[in-house]
């Protein structure tokens, strides 16, 4: 197993709302939100600039926590975002985390089911989006589910901006034993994820 994540502070940086110090851990992060204002803070090359408020997320049981390291597989990631998403029957969960070499990663979570992925170049056998039905195959994918949520609010670090509500569309793909692929798109594909399934059983969660 790799030795034990820990959390690495990057650069530190002060709120330009109420001036509290934030600490950030992931080098290209885009988007902090504050934790005494709940300002939400665009980071570029030129600084810090305030473009809103962040939504404050309702509290809810996970077995995630901001800052806390977790095992998957014996390999360890670093929670330091989620982005929440409402639909019909309720909402579901994005987590940011940080691997090892500051890879990027996605851990998503609804209604009891766990997805890892990573963002992946590959090419599909269709262009457009919009022609995808559920159930039918695709060259090596079946098309699982089409969905939409809308954009409710995030916590922590993310490494690129996101509108908060906006609706966010999404395909997935099953390739068989358990791996998927996830598409978003608007019009055309924006951008595709790689991963699998995860047992929630699996996990270890490492209280720093």
């Amino acid at each position: 197993m790799e030795p034990l994540y820990k959390k690495v502070i990057e650069k530190h940086i002060n709120c330009p709302q109420c001036g509290d110090a934030l600490d950030i851990h992931f080098k290209w992060t885009k988007l902090v939100a504050c934790n005494s204002c709940k300002s939400s803070i665009f980071l570029s090359d030129e600084g810090a600039e305030l473009i809103g408020k962040a939504s404050t997320l309702s509290p809810e049981p996970s077995l995630i926590k901001l800052h806390d390291p977790i095992i998957i597989d014996n390999k360890n990631y670093l929670p330091l975002g989620k982005v929440r998403y409402a639909y019909g029957r309720g909402f579901w969960e994005e987590w940011f985390l940080k691997g090892e070499n500051n890879r990027e990663f996605w851990l998503s979570i609804d209604e009891g089911d766990f997805v890892l992925e990573k963002r992946a170049e590959i090419s599909l056998p269709f262009k457009t989006p919009r022609i995808v039905r559920v159930g039918k195959r695709y060259g090596q994918y079946l098309a699982t589910e089409i969905g939409e949520g809308v954009c409710v609010g995030y916590e922590g670090e993310l490494p690129s901006p996101i509108n908060i509500g906006k609706t966010h569309n999404y395909i997935h793909l099953s390739k068989g034993g358990g791996n998927l692929v996830t598409v978003e798109f608007s019009d055309e594909i924006d951008k595709i994820f790689q991963g699998r399934w995860i047992d929630p059983l699996t996990i270890k969660r490492v209280y720093s």
